[in-house]
């Protein structure tokens, strides 16, 4: 495994604008009325002039000062420490303990398979995307928006859906078996957002273990919320993390059985560049094979035969040993890195 910098991190870099604190007034304090015993006594009401503010010419007692500094704290304080927006996920949410390691990426080839394993959704990249002209540029955007959603700040992310919304709605089509489709269909939507959490939850546990149910649960329910932000209703999505894998399997033997269409937009995705040499797509071949349900891995004719299992399992292992001693720009995704300096310079402060 190369330790060096990427092309596509180098990209990643450059195509991330950083993330900007917001500050925001914390200094709003509650005023509570003085009580009878803590009036003013009226013997003293002549240290203050008639508009109520203090006379200079009469020395101040305490409970001069006391008055003066609770009507300071009335108003707003402009010198209150900043708190940062932290998006619209909770700081410590299992989406941003998962999305930061950059290790997810090698999975993103499975979740595409996946997606257009749905001929509706094959149709639509068939006849909308970019990918095929530009398949690094393509994958970068969608890198970007995706943790933008995850790790930038509430205005970030709800550009970021909206985003993904505008470039959606064109999108809309007849599949070759005459069926009608639309990229806004929440059923279609509903799928994409299925595989993106099964194939980050199955490649995130073959190297880092099992999550507990809860864990797996609250990682759906965060999914659920970006694709409910983007029109899927409340009714369609499966309940649980194990609902979730039912669903999958229900779509696997009826919806999902990937059409002639399928199977080349998926030869797309696995060789964006006819050029290079079969040998160097090997790799990703085993990984996205390792990775994806059996019937899809048959219908896109990949392989998994014992040197692809063993290749998966090295690389298990290699990433298993090399993570924990790498450096962040290497095993954390820059979106999360620079979120997560932002979090301590603001606990800092």
């Amino acid at each position: 495994m190369l330790l060096g910098r990427s092309q596509a991190d180098r990209q990643l870099e450059r195509g991330v604008d950083p993330l900007e604190p917001d500050d925001e007034d914390d200094g709003q304090h509650e005023y509570r009325p003085l009580d009878g015993a803590d009036a003013e006594p009226r013997g003293e009401q002549h240290r203050r002039k008639s508009d109520g503010d203090l006379d200079p010419g009469v020395p101040l007692r305490a409970q001069d000062v006391r008055d003066a500094l609770e009507r300071v704290a009335e108003g707003p304080q402009e010198h209150t420490r900043s708190v940062r927006d932290t998006g619209i996920l909770a700081v410590d949410s299992v989406a941003r303990r998962i999305n930061r390691e950059t290790f997810l990426l090698l999975g993103g080839t499975a979740a595409l398979l996946m997606q257009v394993a749905h001929p509706l959704v094959a149709a639509g990249v068939d006849q909308h995307s970019d990918f095929r002209r530009s398949p690094l540029r393509r994958l970068v955007r969608t890198v970007n928006t995706t943790l933008a959603i995850v790790f930038g700040e509430r205005a970030t992310a709800e550009s970021a859906l909206k985003r993904i919304g505008r470039s959606h709605a064109p999108v809309r089509g007849q599949a070759a078996d005459g069926r009608a489709y639309r990229a806004r269909d929440p059923q279609l939507m509903l799928w994409v957002q299925a595989t993106l959490v099964l194939t980050s939850v199955r490649w995130y546990e073959a190297v880092a273990g099992r999550m507990s149910d809860s864990d797996r649960d609250a990682y759906w329910a965060e999914g659920k919320f970006f694709a409910g932000e983007l029109g899927v209703p409340e009714q369609l999505f499966p309940p649980t993390y194990a609902d979730l894998e039912r669903y999958e399997a229900e779509m696997l033997g009826a919806a999902v059985i990937p059409d002639a269409t399928a199977a080349a937009v998926a030869r797309d995705v696995l060789r964006p560049y006819r050029w290079l040499p079969e040998i160097a797509y090997w790799p990703t071949d085993a990984l996205s094979a390792a990775l994806l349900p059996v019937p899809l891995r048959d219908a896109f004719g990949l392989r998994f035969g014992r040197a692809q299992r063993v290749f998966y399992r090295a690389v298990i292992v290699a990433i298993r040993a090399v993570r924990p001693v790498s450096p962040n720009w290497l095993a954390v995704v820059p979106q999360a890195r620079r979120f997560e300096k932002a979090m301590t310079e603001t606990e800092a402060a």
